[in-house]
């Protein structure tokens, strides 16, 4: 009988139960393994194999699946789950690459393909996808200047192009036409970001709003900290940030939006500087070949 997992033949074989299932609670998945593929210096049996069987497997395999076990519970259960982990660069690129032309509700869409004199004008222009008859195949859409259509599913296009030219359009309409453009859908349309302000154009950085460090190099061991914007200083191009027990005056660029944080105080600034402590020891007891494996891949 050959082995569920390589495929091999083998007259006196030692079967053995798949960890990646039966060591594993709950069994690996397909998205976990993928993940740890993605990875620099993975395996090469991950390339040709899948995540997990229901069957027994031969030794050989056995063997080859337990440092992929052990993975998973240190790279990415104990970091919580994939739910909390940021996907490879891989996975972000395959999954752009297949939902690119996805058509869901309130994406933006292209009109194109009309035939009918009466309709042939809206090819070419961009519109909002409302709902989706599933019985016709039609969506209403709401074009740029709040009108809206039904549209057959085949003259309808979505693309990453396509999303960035609505934004465009929408504000563009919004900035010319500020009493049509007043509500949509009965929501408020948002002027464009910073139209009147000093501050950069840069969502979700403003007074009062917390964010996230990152990119310092003079001060490595500060990103990752929590801070609050206070205000920006024109003269410099720096805002002011408020650490929990100290001021910063920082970049736009080393800094990430966190909307769903509480802003900082001196005791979670405590917090987070004594586990910035932990981890710089931690990462010096480490050598060079330790800390790359780490960062970047399976090797070690």
């Amino acid at each position: 009988m050959p082995c569920a997992a390589c495929g091999q033949e083998a007259g006196v074989i030692e079967w053995k139960w798949d960890p990646l299932r039966w060591e594993l609670d709950p069994p690996c998945t397909q998205a976990e393994w993928k993940y740890l593929a993605d990875a620099n210096g993975a395996p090469e049996v991950m390339e040709t194999q899948q995540c997990s069987y229901m069957n027994k497997i031969c030794r050989g395999c056995y063997n080859s699946r337990l440092p992929i076990m052990a993975r998973v519970k240190t790279r990415i259960r104990a970091n919580g789950g994939l739910e909390e982990m940021q996907p490879s660069l891989k996975m972000r690129k395959d999954y752009e690459a297949a939902h690119d032309a996805d058509l869901i509700k309130n994406r933006p869409a292209k009109i194109d393909g009309l035939q009918s004199a009466s309709a042939a004008h809206l090819n070419g222009q961009l519109c909002r996808l409302v709902s989706r008859d599933a019985e016709s195949l039609r969506w209403t859409v709401e074009l740029v200047g709040g009108d809206q259509k039904s549209i057959k599913e085949s003259n309808l296009t979505a693309s990453k192009d396509i999303d960035l030219e609505w934004e465009v359009s929408r504000q563009q309409y919004a900035a010319s036409n500020p009493a049509d453009a007043a509500q949509t859908d009965g929501k408020p349309v948002a002027r464009p970001l910073g139209t009147n302000t000093s501050w950069p154009k840069v969502k979700g950085i403003h007074p009062g709003a917390v964010v996230r460090l990152q990119n310092l190099v003079a001060k490595q061991d500060l990103n990752g900290r929590k801070g609050r914007c206070i205000s920006f200083d024109t003269e410099v191009g720096r805002w002011k940030v408020d650490l929990g027990d100290e001021h910063k005056s920082l970049k736009v660029e080393n800094l990430v939006p966190a909307p769903g944080e509480k802003p900082p105080t001196r005791q979670s600034a405590e917090a987070e500087k004594a586990a910035g402590d932990a981890e710089a020891l931690r990462r010096q007891a480490l050598d060079a070949r330790q800390r790359h494996a780490e960062d970047y891949g399976w090797d070690s």
